[in-house]
């Protein structure tokens, strides 16, 4: 049987249970005070902040133009569909809705926001399909009211209208990591230069991003614009580059392995860059897929190298020009004196052949240069003492940076007699000066070295830093900013044994028995030289880029020979003999160049020059 509470210990009670519910009471109204009169602005701010959203607004990246100003890479206005999930009450109802509408995968549209949540911001919209097509935008819009926490974001994306053409130049652009992200407080998905002037000149070219504030429903979706401040593009760039020039480097390349470094010999201002195999940038804006990234990478013919800059070879004949200009200067080298040549020279148990199998006969200096006669280079290379050869290389440029602003560049090799002897302990013999001073042996240089080299040849010694940036334009104010030319030194080179240089080189091109007559152009005289350098050809199961020689092919040159205003450096790898692969490349180049010189003269352009 139950007992009852006695109505006198309920009476007793009572006054506890009021008092504790006066206490309750009071804690909840100081509780109240202090959230409305101590905390209610912080509230207030909270509140706002969830109803009204600053939205970024991406600049456009600026322009990249030739010296003429046509546009290399441009951008283009997309659309970009991204989800906010904060603002999806139903995130997963969004998410299948949406992915029946755009045809991305539901787990696919998991991924990317996994990917952004460690470093993403509240409300920062994450990229579900970039480039969207008109159709997929249009879907968006016209299902808002059932799609909460989808918004379209217009973005100005990379082209790069010429694909391949001048990449090693112009680099790429490329989402930024998390690395960069965090370094430059970048939000993510923006796009960032991630190689060559896309990278090098970034600050300028990327812009400063605007932010438009807007007030928002439960939804997520804008109501009102509340104000803006507009973005800021970035800054437009152009190049020293021809690209009527460029055009004709690669096309004269082809398929075949190389380079081409063509430069003003008065300036060291970069008119063309080739580098071949070369790749498309388009690849790498929206992310370079899987697939086309291990291509790349496993390509055996590397086509993300710049060989133009980020390569030595040996150079063949070509480097015959600095043991000239040493023996002449230092007196070694007569013009009038002679060597006979019969096909080979001996060296102790060594025998040392020329390229002429039956010999050149008796030569004097010009013809030897013009009919490039290895033995007689032989013979002087060792009277002239290589050491001091290795003086003139290096007084040439090789050996050393030329300071181009692109990353990576390969300084090469001039040896001396010293370095053999510490390298593999063994002296430098008479054969050693036989075969480096024609360009084989140790000698190793770039392509780009040997335009400077030939360039200083024109210009009468004369080493200007390689330029690829011309000025740049502020797109806002029109202010314009130049770069002038930087002369890094000048050599003083005997103006007789220069002239006596050059006027061999002309003969190699125009005189009967030169080796570089392939180069002759009705547009222009031709002077230069070319280069034929024994190495182990490579060979790739399935992919042919060059010929059956396993010799690379060189020519440098310059034109006009009488009024200098254009260095060329071709190199073919494995392409065979210089005058047969190079020399036609080099003449393409050439004329390409001096059309287009003629074509502003007769227009009277007011175009960048």
């Amino acid at each position: 049987m139950l007992q009852q509470d006695n109505p006198v210990d309920i009476q007793r009670r009572l006054p506890f249970l009021a008092g504790f519910i006066v206490f309750f009471i009071i804690v909840l109204l100081v509780r109240l005070w202090y959230l409305q009169a101590i905390k209610g602005d912080y509230y207030q701010d909270l509140a706002e902040s969830n109803r009204i959203r600053p939205v970024k607004l991406r600049p456009p990246r600026g322009i990249i133009y030739d010296r003429y100003g046509r546009p290399l890479v441009e951008s283009v206005l997309t659309f970009d569909i991204s989800l906010v999930p904060e603002d999806a009450p139903d995130l997963e109802a969004t998410i299948a809705r949406l992915s029946s509408l755009i045809k991305v995968s539901p787990s696919a549209i998991h991924a990317a926001l996994a990917d952004a949540a460690p470093v993403r911001t509240k409300y920062e919209p994450v990229k579900i399909q970039e480039e969207a097509p008109w159709e997929h935008v249009a879907m968006i819009e016209a299902h808002e009211e059932d799609l909460s926490g989808a918004i379209i974001e217009p973005e100005h994306r990379r082209h790069y209208p010429y694909g391949g053409l001048a990449s090693h130049q112009l680099g790429y652009i490329g989402k930024v990591s998390r690395t960069q992200r965090k370094r430059e407080q970048a939000d993510i998905g923006l796009l960032i230069g991630q190689g060559g002037i896309e990278k090098i000149y970034d600050k300028y070219l990327r812009g400063v991003a605007g932010r438009r504030m807007i007030q928002v429903n439960a939804s997520g979706r804008k109501v009102k614009d509340l104000g803006i401040e507009e973005p800021r593009p970035g800054t437009d760039i152009y190049l020293t580059l021809d690209l009527d020039v460029q055009k004709a480097a690669e096309e004269g390349l082809g398929e075949r392995a190389g380079a081409v470094v063509a430069m003003d010999p008065h300036s060291g201002e970069i008119l063309a860059l080739a580098s071949h195999p070369n790749y498309d940038p388009n690849l790498f804006p929206r992310g370079i897929p899987p697939k086309d990234w291990v291509r790349l990478m496993n390509d055996p013919w590397h086509p993300l190298y710049n060989r133009a800059i980020q390569s030595v070879y040996p150079p063949g004949s070509t480097f015959k020009i600095i043991p000239s200009l040493a023996g002449l200067e230092l007196g070694v080298i007569k013009p009038e004196d002679t060597v006979t040549c019969r096909g080979a020279i001996t060296s102790g148990r060594h025998r040392f052949r020329c390229w002429k199998k039956e010999g050149h006969g008796v030569i004097s200096f010009h013809r030897a240069l013009v009919e490039s006669c290895d033995v007689y280079f032989y013979t002087m290379g060792e009277r002239i003492g290589w050491d001091r050869v290795a003086e003139y290389a290096r007084k040439l440029g090789f050996a050393s940076l030329t300071g181009i602003p692109l990353p990576d560049e390969k300084a090469g090799l001039i040896p001396t007699t010293e370095w053999k002897k510490k390298r593999t302990g063994e002296a430098w013999y008479p054969g050693d000066s036989y075969i480096n001073s024609i360009g084989q042996g140790f000698v190793q240089v770039s392509p780009i070295q040997q335009s400077q080299m030939i360039g200083a040849i024109a210009n009468g010694g004369y080493f200007y830093r390689p330029t690829i940036l011309k000025m740049i334009r502020n797109r806002e104010t029109g202010d314009i900013r130049s770069f002038s030319a930087e002369r890094l030194k000048k050599t003083a080179f005997n103006p007789v044994a220069l002239e006596l240089v050059r006027k061999a080189l002309l003969g190699v091109t125009s005189e009967p028995g030169g080796t570089g007559g392939a180069s002759r152009t009705p547009l222009a005289k031709v002077a230069g030289k070319t280069g034929t350098a024994q190495v182990i050809a490579q060979k790739v199961p399935g992919r042919k880029l060059t010929g059956k020689s396993e010799d690379h092919a060189w020519f440098v040159a310059y034109a006009p020979a009488d009024d200098p205003k254009i260095a060329v450096a071709v190199l073919v790898e494995h392409g065979g003999h210089g005058g047969s692969a190079a020399a036609p490349v080099a003449k393409k180049v050439i004329e390409a160049y001096m059309k287009n010189q003629e074509i502003m003269k007769n227009a009277g352009s007011q175009t960048v020059r």
